[in-house]
């Protein structure tokens, strides 16, 4: 369903007169000026709220041209929810959540009209600068938190590889080097049990941009030792892992995000891939 007076708000009153007259007789059929035609070309809903009262709604506009015949019929609320309404049973969790508490937090709240056991709900956004804000949040743990634990992977990862083999200067491999990711994802789960609260999502989200970091270090092993082939598919699967643990854990939105932590990742984990380009092991000559 549409708000046709929000729609209409910033357009002057002398060109809502088409919608005036469809209103009053049901229909009108005309030029529409191009910043009313704008307007409501997008409109797809059936039904309408305009000076309060619900309407249906279909307009067809001729092609190439601003000329259109709209109709509006006075409509009683209950049909209108009955059409619109969609089941709280197929709502995402934010919405469920807001239904049965009055509130919700979320990155995304899908708006719309909600019914359960007969009764109607209206769910729509509160504050779009908190959502603003909470993202501002994840940009700045992207940034700082996971990078840290990256880090600390691999300075233990490189640290018991010595101690392992004290007189070898350079101990990794590739193979050696794909230990210290999979160690990042340990560090950042415990970081997260311990000092961070929250949702779920976290433990996703928080150990997968570590790894993508950590992960710089088996791409500069493999460019140390010349496997092209090797490099080029560590980065892309690396990308593609943090990507698709996004969109696990955060739904669609989580590709964006995903994006984003792979390109973060990969521009601080250039202090892994110096570590992994200095300690790798020299290629056996033939």
């Amino acid at each position: 369903m549409t708000n046709l007076d929000e729609r209409i708000a910033g357009t002057s009153t002398q060109h809502q007169r088409p919608i005036q007259r469809a209103a009053a007789t049901g229909s009108y059929t005309g030029r529409l000026d191009p910043e009313l035609d704008i307007v409501i070309d997008d409109i797809e809903s059936p039904y309408i709220w305009y000076n309060e009262s619900y309407y249906t709604w279909t307009v067809s506009t001729q092609s190439g041209t601003t000329n259109a015949t709209i109709r509006m019929q006075p409509t009683d609320p209950d049909t209108v929810f009955e059409t619109v309404a969609r089941p709280v049973d197929d709502a995402p969790t934010e919405v469920t959540t807001a239904i049965a508490e009055g509130t919700a937090t979320g990155l995304t709240v899908e708006s719309g009209l909600y019914q359960q056991n007969g009764e109607y709900y209206v769910v729509a956004p509160e504050s779009e600068g908190a959502v603003l804000a909470q993202l501002g949040k994840i940009f700045a743990g992207f940034v700082l938190t996971p990078v840290g634990r990256g880090y600390t992977a691999v300075a233990i990862g490189l640290l018991a590889y010595r101690f392992r083999g004290p007189i070898c200067d350079r101990p990794l491999t590739v193979r050696r080097a794909i230990t210290i990711p999979a160690l990042a994802i340990s560090i950042a789960l415990i970081g997260t049990v311990l000092f961070e609260s929250g949702s779920l999502t976290r433990f996703v989200t928080g150990p997968t941009s570590a790894f993508v970091v950590a992960a710089g270090t088996v791409a500069g092993v493999a460019a140390a030792r010349r496997q092209w082939l090797q490099l080029v598919g560590v980065s892309i699967g690396t990308a593609l892992v943090a990507i698709g643990a996004f969109v696990a854990a955060i739904g669609v939105v989580g590709a964006i995000f995903g994006i984003l932590a792979v390109f973060l990742g990969f521009a601080t984990g250039i202090v892994p891939f110096g570590y992994g380009y200095w300690f790798a092991q020299p290629v056996p000559k033939d």
